[in-house]
Protein backbone atom coordinates (compact mmCIF):
# COMPACT_ATOMS: atom_id res chain seq x y z
CA UNK A 1 0.00 0.00 0.00
CA UNK A 2 1.28 3.38 -0.82
CA UNK A 3 0.70 6.58 0.86
CA UNK A 4 -1.68 7.73 -1.63
CA UNK A 5 -3.79 5.04 -1.48
CA UNK A 6 -3.28 4.84 3.05
CA UNK A 7 -4.60 8.89 2.58
CA UNK A 8 -7.52 7.32 0.52
CA UNK A 9 -8.73 4.33 2.74
CA UNK A 10 -8.74 6.30 5.97
CA UNK A 11 -11.26 6.65 7.79
CA UNK A 12 -12.97 7.89 11.51
CA UNK A 13 -13.43 4.15 12.87
CA UNK A 14 -15.77 3.92 15.70
CA UNK A 15 -16.81 0.31 15.76
CA UNK A 16 -13.60 -2.02 16.98
CA UNK A 17 -13.50 -5.92 16.73
CA UNK A 18 -12.03 -6.78 19.90
CA UNK A 19 -8.67 -8.50 18.73
CA UNK A 20 -5.67 -7.18 20.84
CA UNK A 21 -2.88 -5.35 18.96
CA UNK A 22 -0.01 -7.22 19.31
CA UNK A 23 3.05 -4.35 21.20
CA UNK A 24 5.13 -4.83 17.97
CA UNK A 25 2.67 -3.29 15.88
CA UNK A 26 2.26 -0.59 18.25
CA UNK A 27 5.99 -0.01 18.70
CA UNK A 28 5.26 0.57 14.57
CA UNK A 29 2.75 3.18 14.99
CA UNK A 30 4.94 4.75 17.62
CA UNK A 31 8.61 4.83 15.25
CA UNK A 32 5.76 6.16 12.53
CA UNK A 33 5.36 9.38 14.46
CA UNK A 34 9.17 9.40 16.12
CA UNK A 35 10.33 10.03 12.26
CA UNK A 36 7.49 13.11 11.70
CA UNK A 37 9.47 16.54 11.02
CA UNK A 38 8.99 19.44 14.25
CA UNK A 39 10.33 22.89 14.27
CA UNK A 40 14.05 23.23 15.20
CA UNK A 41 13.23 19.29 15.50
CA UNK A 42 11.77 20.26 18.95
CA UNK A 43 10.11 16.42 18.99
CA UNK A 44 7.41 17.78 21.65
CA UNK A 45 5.21 14.37 21.28
CA UNK A 46 4.78 11.87 23.98
CA UNK A 47 2.25 9.09 24.30
CA UNK A 48 0.39 7.29 26.70
CA UNK A 49 -0.52 3.95 25.75
CA UNK A 50 -3.62 2.71 27.49
CA UNK A 51 -5.21 -1.41 27.38
CA UNK A 52 -6.48 -1.45 31.24
CA UNK A 53 -10.43 -1.62 30.94
CA UNK A 54 -10.47 0.42 34.26
CA UNK A 55 -8.72 3.44 32.72
CA UNK A 56 -10.22 3.53 29.26
CA UNK A 57 -13.54 3.49 31.03
CA UNK A 58 -12.28 6.44 33.07
CA UNK A 59 -11.10 7.97 29.40
CA UNK A 60 -14.63 7.67 28.23
CA UNK A 61 -16.60 9.07 31.06
CA UNK A 62 -13.94 12.23 30.38
CA UNK A 63 -14.57 12.05 26.49
CA UNK A 64 -18.55 12.58 27.96
CA UNK A 65 -19.66 8.93 26.99
CA UNK A 66 -18.20 8.82 23.90
CA UNK A 67 -18.78 4.72 23.93
CA UNK A 68 -15.73 3.70 21.36
CA UNK A 69 -13.34 4.73 22.99
CA UNK A 70 -13.77 2.17 26.01
CA UNK A 71 -14.89 -0.49 23.33
CA UNK A 72 -10.98 0.13 21.11
CA UNK A 73 -8.63 -2.10 22.35
CA UNK A 74 -5.92 0.62 22.70
CA UNK A 75 -5.83 4.35 23.34
CA UNK A 76 -2.90 6.64 22.46
CA UNK A 77 -3.16 9.90 24.59
CA UNK A 78 -1.07 12.02 22.18
CA UNK A 79 0.50 14.65 24.10
CA UNK A 80 2.89 17.78 24.08
CA UNK A 81 5.68 18.12 26.68
CA UNK A 82 6.28 21.88 26.45
CA UNK A 83 9.29 21.54 28.32
CA UNK A 84 10.48 20.61 25.03
CA UNK A 85 10.93 24.03 23.68
CA UNK A 86 13.36 24.73 26.26
CA UNK A 87 15.86 22.65 24.60
CA UNK A 88 16.51 24.29 21.15
CA UNK A 89 20.44 24.58 22.37
CA UNK A 90 20.48 20.69 22.16
CA UNK A 91 18.55 20.41 19.04
CA UNK A 92 20.03 23.02 17.03
CA UNK A 93 23.59 21.54 18.40
CA UNK A 94 22.30 17.88 17.20
CA UNK A 95 20.87 19.37 13.88
CA UNK A 96 24.40 20.77 13.26
CA UNK A 97 26.55 17.62 14.07
CA UNK A 98 24.23 16.12 11.44
CA UNK A 99 24.90 18.33 8.43
CA UNK A 100 21.09 19.97 8.76
CA UNK A 101 22.52 23.12 9.57
CA UNK A 102 25.79 25.66 9.46
CA UNK A 103 27.56 25.95 12.15
CA UNK A 104 26.93 29.38 12.56
CA UNK A 105 23.57 29.00 13.35
CA UNK A 106 24.63 28.14 16.91
CA UNK A 107 26.03 31.72 17.61
CA UNK A 108 23.18 33.36 15.69
CA UNK A 109 20.04 31.53 16.04
CA UNK A 110 19.81 29.82 19.57
CA UNK A 111 20.47 33.24 21.10
CA UNK A 112 17.53 34.52 19.26
CA UNK A 113 15.15 31.83 20.09
CA UNK A 114 16.59 31.66 24.05
CA UNK A 115 15.54 35.44 23.62
CA UNK A 116 12.48 34.58 23.05
CA UNK A 117 11.53 32.07 25.05
CA UNK A 118 11.71 34.18 28.41
CA UNK A 119 8.89 36.49 27.10
CA UNK A 120 6.69 33.33 25.65
CA UNK A 121 3.60 32.90 26.63
CA UNK A 122 2.03 28.96 27.30
CA UNK A 123 -0.86 29.18 25.35
CA UNK A 124 1.84 30.01 22.10
CA UNK A 125 3.53 26.72 23.26
CA UNK A 126 0.66 24.91 23.51
CA UNK A 127 -0.20 26.20 19.80
CA UNK A 128 3.24 25.29 18.74
CA UNK A 129 3.13 21.94 20.77
CA UNK A 130 -0.43 20.75 18.73
CA UNK A 131 0.88 21.80 16.09
CA UNK A 132 3.67 19.44 15.69
CA UNK A 133 1.80 16.60 18.02
CA UNK A 134 -0.34 16.65 15.22
CA UNK A 135 1.90 15.69 12.20
CA UNK A 136 3.30 12.95 14.38
CA UNK A 137 -0.51 11.69 15.01
CA UNK A 138 -1.41 11.75 11.41
CA UNK A 139 1.87 9.78 11.03
CA UNK A 140 0.48 7.03 13.55
CA UNK A 141 -3.14 7.24 11.56
CA UNK A 142 -1.72 6.78 7.95
CA UNK A 143 0.74 3.89 9.38
CA UNK A 144 -2.70 2.01 11.03
CA UNK A 145 -4.25 2.49 7.88
CA UNK A 146 -1.34 0.22 6.18
CA UNK A 147 -1.29 -2.20 9.39
CA UNK A 148 -5.04 -2.85 8.81
CA UNK A 149 -5.73 -0.98 11.87
CA UNK A 150 -8.11 1.94 12.45
CA UNK A 151 -8.12 5.31 14.30
CA UNK A 152 -10.34 8.36 15.30
CA UNK A 153 -9.18 11.93 16.59
CA UNK A 154 -10.73 12.43 19.58
CA UNK A 155 -10.32 16.67 20.78
CA UNK A 156 -13.27 16.31 22.44
CA UNK A 157 -12.80 15.62 26.83
CA UNK A 158 -12.33 17.45 29.72
CA UNK A 159 -8.59 17.92 29.69
CA UNK A 160 -8.35 18.26 33.59
CA UNK A 161 -9.75 15.03 33.77
CA UNK A 162 -7.36 12.64 31.11
CA UNK A 163 -5.18 14.40 32.81
CA UNK A 164 -5.95 13.33 36.25
CA UNK A 165 -6.33 9.95 35.27
CA UNK A 166 -3.35 9.44 33.05
CA UNK A 167 -1.44 11.27 35.83
CA UNK A 168 0.05 13.36 33.23
CA UNK A 169 2.34 16.02 34.91
CA UNK A 170 1.28 20.15 34.19
CA UNK A 171 3.97 20.99 31.65
CA UNK A 172 2.33 18.23 29.42
CA UNK A 173 -1.13 19.02 27.39
CA UNK A 174 -2.94 16.64 26.15
CA UNK A 175 -3.45 17.05 22.26
CA UNK A 176 -6.11 13.84 21.03
CA UNK A 177 -6.54 10.62 22.37
CA UNK A 178 -6.93 8.16 19.80
CA UNK A 179 -8.57 5.10 19.61
CA UNK A 180 -7.15 2.27 18.15
CA UNK A 181 -8.00 -1.35 16.64
CA UNK A 182 -9.15 -3.48 13.94
CA UNK A 183 -12.00 -1.93 12.31
CA UNK A 184 -15.28 -3.69 12.64
CA UNK A 185 -16.80 -1.16 9.90
CA UNK A 186 -16.25 0.19 6.77
CA UNK A 187 -17.76 3.72 6.12
CA UNK A 188 -18.14 5.21 2.98
CA UNK A 189 -15.69 8.23 1.86
CA UNK A 190 -16.68 11.47 3.46
CA UNK A 191 -18.08 14.36 1.35
CA UNK A 192 -15.40 16.71 0.92
CA UNK A 193 -15.47 20.39 -0.80
CA UNK A 194 -14.31 20.33 -4.64
CA UNK A 195 -10.35 21.26 -4.89
CA UNK A 196 -11.17 24.19 -6.68
CA UNK A 197 -12.39 25.75 -3.06
CA UNK A 198 -9.45 25.36 -1.57
CA UNK A 199 -6.23 26.76 -3.94
CA UNK A 200 -6.31 30.02 -5.03
CA UNK A 201 -3.07 31.05 -7.07
CA UNK A 202 -0.74 34.05 -5.97
CA UNK A 203 -3.00 35.86 -3.63
CA UNK A 204 -6.03 34.43 -1.29
CA UNK A 205 -9.43 33.82 -3.78
CA UNK A 206 -7.92 34.21 -6.75
CA UNK A 207 -8.95 31.04 -8.46
CA UNK A 208 -6.19 28.15 -9.61
CA UNK A 209 -6.62 27.70 -13.21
Amino acid sequence: MDVSEAIKRRRSIRKFKPDLIPDEKIKELIESARLAPSGTNTQPWRFVIVKDDRTKKELQKAAYNQRYIRRAPVIIACCADLSAFKEFSVRVDELIESGALPVQTKEKFVPYLEKGMRTVKKEDLVTAGATNVAIAVEHIVLRAVELGLGTCWVRWYDDSRVKEILEIPEFVEVMALLPLGVPDEDPHPRPRLHIDKLMYLEKYGVGYI
